[in-house]
């Protein structure tokens, strides 16, 4: 009798054993699958932070960009501006100075009229190339950033610069009609300008006009808006442009 109790006992207590080794092996299951849950969403916490401060960072890198571009845009404005009233007044000074038969300081405003229309291509090239970096980058912008750039336009009309180089070449033409003008020409036509593009005075002088109508081309495409809205010119000289972007568009297409 004895024996079969002891043996009853030490069988119930093998299962208790059994089933109290098995709950707290259950209890330390779920514990580590609690703690592997845990850290797994940890993981994914600092992961998808990361990505989202990644993001940020690329998104105003491009606002820093595309802000550059408009504060660039603003300087050259406010460069180019000057520089077409100094060439009309240097032609000023040109014609005064062929009037009372003075070579070489006409040819001296000759070359700073050449020189203010050489730096308002450069100047306009400059705007130019900022509007280009500035469709290209904002296309990579978040729409939710769209109000932390400022909008890519020009603070106010472009000064007319074809009716100055028609005057400057109608100038030079005048002068070239006369023999000691025109042999003053000949000494200086070779002089280099003070910005690159040009290999000299005389290749500048006939070359602007057409230069800088195509710069306008390119401005009037990247703001989407007429030659005349851009520049503070008559209906004339606006239709004199659009004639000249015409023309150069026929021989483009000609020699393709």
């Amino acid at each position: 009798m004895e024996k079969n109790t002891i043996v009853l006992l030490i069988f119930a207590g093998l299962l208790i054993y059994a089933f109290v080794y098995r709950f707290i092996d259950k209890s330390n299951e779920d514990e580590r699958k609690s703690k592997e849950a845990a850290r797994k969403q940890k993981d994914d916490d600092e992961r998808e932070l990361k990505e989202k401060e990644a993001f940020h960072s690329k998104m105003m890198g491009i606002v820093q960009v595309l802000n550059d571009q408009v504060g660039s845009v603003i300087k050259l404005y406010d460069q180019i501006i000057d520089t077409i009233p100094c060439a009309n007044n240097a032609l000023d000074h040109a014609e005064d100075e062929f009037r009372g038969g003075f070579f070489a300081p006409f040819w001296d405003e000759i070359e700073t009229a050449t020189n203010q229309l050489a730096s308002y291509n450069n100047y306009l090239h400059g705007i130019n190339s900022c509007m280009e970096q500035y469709w290209k980058y904002i296309q990579d912008l978040d729409e939710t950033y769209n109000s932390q750039v400022k909008l890519c336009v020009l603070p106010g009309k472009l000064p007319d610069p074809i009716a100055v180089a028609n005057r400057l070449a109608k100038t030079v033409r005048m002068a070239q009609k006369n023999f000691e003008f025109s042999t003053i020409y000949e000494q200086r036509k070779t002089n280099k300008l003070l910005y690159e593009g040009f290999r000299n005075l005389g290749d500048a002088i006939y070359s602007l006009g057409d230069r800088i109508t195509y710069s306008l081309n390119d401005l009037s495409h990247n703001l989407n808006a007429s030659l005349y809205d851009i520049l503070t010119a008559t209906n004339e000289n606006s239709r004199i442009i659009s004639d000249n972007i015409e023309e150069q568009t026929r021989r483009i297409d000609k020699h393709a």
